[in-house]
Order: structure tokens, then sequence, then C-alpha cells
């Protein structure tokens, strides 16, 4: 239960009012801290994978946001991606193209 509360707050952002916007570049750079501490406590990939599957059924991400979610847990957990690196990444796919 405290993974699946860690996660579901590094989404949420850790306010509630803002669980039902998009997932913000923030928002996934804490999921990315969030799973870099429960890695480091000795959970596995497969044990946080399967509580951010559990945040479907909250209803309040897109199939997409779920998706890019887990692949940010899955980055973060094989120490890919640091959380500044997903902001980084996250912030530079958003930034309008300049010509």
């Amino acid at each position: 239960m405290r993974i699946l509360r860690l996660i579901v707050c590094a989404a949420c952002g850790f306010h509630p009012a803002l669980s039902s916007a998009a997932v913000t570049c923030e928002q996934m750079a804490d999921i990315a801290s969030a799973t870099e501490q429960l890695r480091n406590r000795g959970e596995s990939l497969s044990a946080v994978l399967a509580e951010a599957d559990k945040l479907e059924s909250s209803g309040k991400f897109t199939t997409a946001e779920l998706n890019l979610i887990k692949n940010v847990v899955e980055r973060a957990f094989k120490s890919i991606e640091s959380p500044l690196e997903v902001l980084e990444s996250c912030r530079k796919k958003l930034k309008p193209e300049r010509r």
C-alpha cells in the first residue's frame, strides 16, 4: 500500500485538484524520483509496475498517460534516465519549434 501511495502522490503532484489534468513534466520527474526511492528500498520492478497498473482503476489518467507513467517507472528503475533527465526531455518535447 505504501508503494501505491508514493506513486499516486507523485502522479497527482500532491495536489488532488490537479489530478484530473494531464500529467505534467514535473509530475513525471516526481514519479521517476519516487521510483528510484522504491528501487533503493529494495522493491522489485515488477512490484512497482504492478502498483502503477493500479492507477488505471482511478480513472484519472488516459491510456496514453498510464503508458507514459509506466515507461518513466521502467526507465528510472533501470537508471536509464534520472528524474532531472525525465524533466528536461519532457520539457524539450513540449517546447514549440523555433524557426
